[in-house]
């Protein structure tokens, strides 16, 4: 069983060799028992995080790099989930925000067999979260109030980036994916629904990045502009 754990990043010169370390030396000493790969997908960057990138490949040989030529996360997962050869695909922001005690239940929760996703949760009954971003809080539970109403959806945080597939499911639904932005999130879940695959929540502890690059009022508008145009491509299938 092969997990590919894929990092989307765009700019990320200051945090990422952090951040990489971090991942690889957390899966190394709670001997993570999954074989594994770290991929990051470096989605059209300007600074030095394609130098960085490189050197981090060879300083750990479960890390390998991925150029993109066009910025977007979803277009950054898709792309390095396309080019995947493992049981299970999963994905993490580059900030580390979902604890990373969390990865092994959310891969467990697909080699197992019970499950073909897992999701990063925010919102439940065990969960965690450290953040003082009130206005932030309070547009994504009205955001993902719309996606359970719009979608039939029975989760309640669609937005977390902390996700797995296994990839036969996602080799299903990748023909009816998309989206290139932030808005994968949630496109994967949704689009998961409409082909019934099982999906499991996973509550999570997740603390806030203050540098976060996702702007409360242009993305927020994009993102409830995206829900319409999500729900009318699927016009039919719900």
């Amino acid at each position: 069983m092969k997990v590919d754990i894929v990092i989307p990043l765009y700019n990320e010169e200051k945090i990422l060799e952090k951040s990489v370390k971090t991942l690889a030396d957390f899966l190394r000493q709670s001997n993570f028992p999954y074989d594994y790969s770290i991929t990051l997908a470096d989605n059209a960057s300007t600074d030095n995080s394609q130098d960085i990138c490189r050197e981090l490949s060879h300083r750990y040989n479960q890390v390998r790099c991925l150029k993109i030529g066009q910025k977007g996360k979803g277009l950054a997962i898709r792309t390095a989930w396309s080019k995947s050869d493992v049981d299970i695909l999963a994905f993490m922001d580059i900030d580390l925000a979902s604890d990373l005690n969390f990865l092994k239940p959310l891969i467990e929760s697909i080699a197992i067999g019970k499950n073909d996703m897992a999701i990063g949760n925010r919102r439940g009954q065990k969960s965690q979260v450290f953040s003082d971003k009130i206005t932030r809080r309070f547009a994504s539970k009205v955001f993902n109030f719309m996606v359970q109403i719009i979608f039939k959806s029975p989760f309640i945080d669609h937005q977390c980036g902390f996700k797995a597939i296994s990839k036969e499911k996602f080799n299903l639904i990748m023909p009816f994916l998309s989206e290139n932005g932030f808005f994968i999130d949630t496109e994967l879940i949704i689009v998961s629904l409409v082909h019934g695959l099982k999906i499991q929540p996973i509550d999570i502890i997740w603390r806030d990045n203050r540098n976060s690059k996702v702007s409360l009022f242009g993305d927020s508008i994009r993102m409830f502009v995206d829900i319409f145009r999500l729900r009318y491509k699927l016009n039919g299938r719900l």
